[in-house]
C-alpha cells in the first residue's frame, strides 16, 4: 500500500473513532437512529460507538438490560420519524439485554448481525409482517430464544440469520415458497455458532405449503414438522382444532398461548378465516407439490461437457483456455429432495464460479423437476451475485442411460447450453 494512501485511510480511521455522530444523528430513550437517506422521514435503528473503547472490543449498548421494546416512530427536534429497519450491527454483543425482544411492525429490514451474541435474549421472537429480509447472522447466538415466527413477506433468509442454538420452534407463515425456494439455504439455521438442532426443533408450516416445506432446503431438514392449523397440538387437524378456534372467538378461552394458536393465519385475531382453513386442511384440500410414482434418480457429483457446453455461443473449453482458470468444471452437485424434486448447487456449471473464479456468490443454485420419461422443468432459481434467477430453463432431458444432464438456460438475454455427466 502505498504510504500517502495509508496516511489517509488512518486519519479516516481516528477521525471516526472520535465521533460517534458517525453512527447515527440523534438518540431517544437511549436509542441510536440514523436518517435514511432515500427516504428523510423515516429512520434506522443504529448501533452507538464510546470513542473510549477500540472498536476491535467494542459492544453496543453497554449500559441497555432487560427486555427491548423497539418503537414504531420516535420525535427528535419536532420531526416524527417512522422506524423502518433495525441496522446493521445496532445490538450485537449486546450482553444486558435479558428480557424479550419486541420489535417494532413498521419495519422492513433486520441488517446483518443485528441481535448477534445477544446472548441473553428470551422468550418468543415475532418478525413483523413487512420484513422482507433477515440478515447475515441477525440472530446468530441468540441463545435464549426458544421459538421464532418468519411471516409471509420474507423474501430472504440470509446465512445464519436464524443460528439461535435454543430454538425449539420455528413458525413460518409463507403460504408458497415454491418461487423462492433456492433463495434459503441450509445456512440459515446453521452458521455463526454450534447451530439449530433440528433434530428437536419444530417446524410449525401453513398446512397448504406443507408438502412444499418437505421438499425444500433448509425446511426439509427439520425432523418434526407440525400444521398451524394444528390449534390444540394433539395430533391431527380435527373438529377439536375447530371447537377451539369458535371457542377462542367468542372470548370462552382465556389461555393466551391457545387464544394465539387460535389465530391461525396470524391477523391478530381468531376469526371465520381460521375456521376456513382449519376445515380445508382436514379436508386436505391442497395440491400435491410431487409425484411419489417418479423413480427417476439424478443425484450425483457431476462434471461439466466442457465442449458441449456453450455460454454466448462460446464453448466452456474456449472460456477455460481464454482465462487460464480451469480445464474442467466438477462439483455440481444434484441433491435429491423429494420425488422428481432435486436441488442443483450450480446450474450454470461453473461457468462463473470455476472458469472466472469469481466464488461462491456466482452459483445459480435451482430445484429441478423431472418426470418418468426424463422431461426436467425449472421450479425455481437463484444467484446470491445478482440477487436474481434463470429467466428460462428449456429443453431440459436427462438421459439414465448415460446419466446425463443437459438444459439451456436464458440470463440477462444472455443464452447457455449445459451438458452435466456423473463422472
Amino acid at each position: 500500500m502505498r504510504p500517502k494512501l495509508l496516511i489517509t485511510l488512518l486519519a479516516a480511521v481516528i477521525s471516526l473513532a472520535m465521533s460517534g455522530e458517525e453512527f447515527y444523528d440523534f438518540k431517544v430513550n437511549g436509542i441510536a437512529y440514523k436518517i435514511n437517506e432515500d427516504a428523510p422521514t423515516t429512520v434506522s435503528v443504529t448501533k452507538e460507538q464510546d470513542p473510549n473503547i477500540a472498536e476491535t472490543n467494542y459492544t453496543s449498548y453497554a449500559n441497555l438490560t432487560g427486555t427491548l421494546t423497539l418503537p414504531e416512530r420516535v420525535t427528535h427536534d419536532g420531526v416524527t420519524y417512522t422506524v423502518t429497519a433495525i441496522g446493521l450491527e445496532a445490538f450485537q454483543g449486546c450482553a444486558g439485554l435479558t428480557g424479550e425482544l419486541v420489535l417494532p411492525k413498521t419495519i422492513t429490514l433486520i441488517d446483518h448481525w443485528a441481535f448477534y451474541q445477544c446472548s441473553g435474549l428470551t422468550g418468543h421472537v415475532v418478525i413483523p409482517d413487512g420484513v422482507t429480509m433477515v440478515g447475515y447472522g441477525a440472530f446468530g447466538e441468540c441463545d435464549g430464544l426458544r421459538s421464532v415466527t418468519v411471516p409471509a413477506s420474507v423474501q430472504q433468509l440470509d446465512p445464519g440469520s436464524l443460528d439461535a442454538p435454543g430454538l425449539e420452534a420455528v413458525v413460518v407463515l409463507m403460504d408458497d415458497i415454491t418461487s423462492i425456494a433456492a433463495r434459503f439455504k441450509r445456512g440459515i439455521f446453521h452458521y455463526t455458532s454450534t447451530g439449530v438442532d433440528l433434530s428437536t426443533c419444530r417446524l410449525v408450516v401453513p398446512a397448504v405449503a406443507q408438502q412444499q416445506y418437505q421438499a425444500f432446503i433448509p425446511w426439509c431438514d427439520f425432523e418434526h414438522v407440525d400444521l398451524l392449523e394444528n390449534v390444540d397440538g394433539q395430533g391431527t387437524v380435527d373438529v377439536s382444532d375447530v371447537n377451539m378456534t369458535i371457542n377462542a372467538m367468542l372470548g370462552k378461552i382465556s389461555d393466551p398461548q391457545v387464544v394465539t394458536a387460535a389465530d391461525v393465519n396470524r391477523d391478530g385475531a381468531a376469526d371465520v378465516s381460521d375456521v376456513n382453513r382449519i376445515i380445508n386442511a382436514m379436508l386436505g384440500k391442497y395440491p400435491r407439490l410431487w409425484d411419489s410414482s417418479v423413480t427417476i434418480d439424478m443425484s450425483g457429483s457431476y462434471d461439466t461437457d466442457m465442449e458441449q457446453s456453450t455460454y454466448n455461443g462460446v464453448t466452456f473449453a474456449e472460456w477455460a483456455a481464454q482465462y487460464g482458470k480451469t480445464t474442467q468444471c466438477t462439483g455440481i452437485n444434484i441433491e435429491r429432495i423429494a420425488p422428481g424434486i432435486f436441488f442443483c448447487n450450480d446450474i450454470f456449471g461453473g461457468c462463473y464460479s470455476q472458469i472466472l473464479d469469481a466464488g461462491f456468490m456466482y452459483l445459480m443454485s435451482c430445484y429441478l423437476r423431472v418426470d418418468n420419461e426424463g422431461n426436467v422443468s425449472l421450479m425455481s432459481s437463484y444467484c446470491p451475485a445478482w440477487e436474481s434467477g434463470l429467466g428460462a430453463l428449456t429443453d431440459g432431458h436427462y438421459d439414465s442411460a448415460t446419466a446425463t444432464l443437459s438444459c439451456n438456460l436464458m440470463f440477462n438475454g444472455r443464452p447457455f447450453h449445459i451438458v452435466l455427466r456423473l463422472p
